[in-house]
């Protein structure tokens, strides 16, 4: 995989009461965890894979199993992943403590790429799933 993925929807988070006490920061942080990005750049070097996206955050899953420390920096965040057949699977903590699980598929025809963000949240673990879609753009060609 490789080029750009842009085209993301503008999605967002809402929902009154959803916060409860909690800071405005905390909030923000949530919202930049779920907003979508409007372009990736996805590279695959075995058992990494490289995730940039056009806020300048930086996420790379390894797929060997391999043990990662969390970092604090939220623009670069290392994730220990899976491939579930043709996805590539990524599971974590929000910034609210819930577990999450998101997911990078190539749909078919390879011209579009799906993220699937699955979240359990408040005290019964109520069920989200969030899917952006962006579209295949081709890098430049060189001259």
């Amino acid at each position: 995989m490789g080029g750009g993925w842009p085209g993301g929807g503008h999605g967002g988070y809402g929902g009154r009461g959803a916060g409860g006490g909690e800071s405005d920061e905390d909030r923000q942080k949530m919202l930049l965890f779920l907003q979508p990005a409007r372009q990736l750049t996805i590279a695959q070097k075995d058992p990494e894979i490289d995730i940039n996206d056009d806020a300048d955050r930086k996420f790379t899953a390894f797929t060997d199993g391999r043990k990662v420390e969390k970092s604090k920096d939220a623009s670069a965040q290392q994730f220990d992943a899976k491939w579930d057949e043709y996805r590539l699977v990524v599971e974590g903590k929000d910034p609210r403590g819930n577990k999450y699980q998101r997911s990078y598929e190539v749909l078919e025809g390879n011209q579009q790429l799906r993220e699937t963000i699955f979240l359990k949240v408040g005290r019964n673990s109520s069920e989200i799933s969030i899917r952006y879609i962006y579209d295949l753009v081709s890098p430049p060609k060189k001259s």
